[in-house]
């Protein structure tokens, strides 16, 4: 049955299920969820054995000996079977053949299709938990920020918590170890910065489309180039990198037009829902005064001529797309002094 991360360590002590399968892409959250059974289940009278997939396939009775048999040293047994994989599911049908009994085994392994026989398996079976271990997404990296910040008393912003949010990515283990790493250097500090965090973070930044809009309207070629191939690693169509692009333009053109009237960029800027992040401010009033009026037609004109081309030629929409970004972030170093 199919359970939610809430709900993981109130179903282990009422002993709900008689095994669990923890999957995902997340291989740190994974970990800590897995974490969260065994030490749920676990007491002073528990013994743990360790297992890999491999190990019970080439002795298929290993797994149904260890579940369906006492323990000569404690009450109760944990068995935890690393890399799950499918051709596992018929050893595990045969040893859950007893609903009821004192120990639990917790089967942990990467991402799981939905032709998966062994997360079907989980899925159905009514005695059975499985519980999927997704990237991370923004809230949530927020959410354990707060967390982690409240419990080592310190106090943090909201501008501050995005700021670190946008550099920690979404894997859940190098989420706490950077934490882990900021709490210890800001543990003595009465008062810090942005700067100060910053300074603590590992390059493992994980880009996004503000990244992309910045690094594009900056003319950052190079940098560019790397974003654009890790959101295409990550899945992310090129039509979706295009119409970013182009909303970005948008509100760079909505400021310039508003500049035009005789409204001074201040007052400008303030039309812009929801208003630009006070990080990159600074870098966005370069980028309007970069992108004139025209500049920006010229630039969104070309990005819906590509997202066209990209429907039709979906085969090459990733080059279609790439190229496209790269000319425009050429385009400001093409104007002339009068333009």
């Amino acid at each position: 049955m199919k359970i939610k991360a809430y709900e993981l360590k109130g179903l282990v002590e009422k002993k709900a299920y008689s095994s669990y399968l923890v999957y995902g892409q997340n291989k740190g959250l994974v970990s800590e969820k897995s974490r969260i059974i065994i030490d749920s289940f676990t007491d002073n009278e528990t013994e743990i054995i360790k297992f890999e997939n491999d190990e019970l396939v080439s002795e298929p009775e290993k797994l149904s000996n260890e579940f369906n048999t006492f323990s000569l040293t404690s009450k109760k047994k944990i068995l935890h079977v690393i890399n799950a994989k499918d051709n596992l599911v018929d050893i595990i049908n045969t040893t859950l053949i007893t609903k009821d009994s004192n120990n639990l085994i917790v089967f942990e392994t990467n991402e799981l299709t939905p032709r998966s026989k062994l997360r079907k398996y989980f899925e159905k079976e009514k005695h059975l938990g499985v519980l999927a271990c997704y990237f991370d997404t923004e809230k949530d990296v927020q959410d354990l920020i707060n967390i982690t910040f409240k419990n080592e008393n310190i106090t943090i912003d909201k501008d501050m918590v995005f700021l670190i949010a946008k550099h920690l990515g979404n894997e859940r283990h190098i989420i706490k170890n950077e934490l882990e790493k900021i709490i210890l250097y800001l543990k003595d500090k009465k008062k810090f910065k942005s700067q100060d965090i910053l300074k603590c973070l590992s390059q493992n930044h994980d880009f996004g489309f503000d990244d992309l809009n910045y690094s594009l309207c900056d003319g950052n070629l190079i940098k560019l180039d790397k974003i654009i191939n890790q959101l295409y690693l990550e899945g992310i169509n090129p039509i979706a990198l295009l119409r970013s692009a182009a909303k970005h333009f948008q509100k760079i053109l909505l400021v310039n037009q508003k500049i035009e009237t005789g409204t001074n960029i201040n007052e400008s800027l303030r039309y812009l829902k929801p208003p630009i992040f006070f990080l990159y401010l600074n870098q966005f009033k370069q980028q309007v005064s970069n992108w004139k009026t025209n500049l920006c037609y010229k630039a969104i004109e070309r990005i819906m001529e590509t997202e066209e081309l990209c429907k039709i030629n979906s085969r090459i929409s990733k080059i279609l797309c790439w190229r496209t970004l790269r000319n425009i972030a050429s385009l400001k170093y093409k104007q002339s002094p009068s333009s």
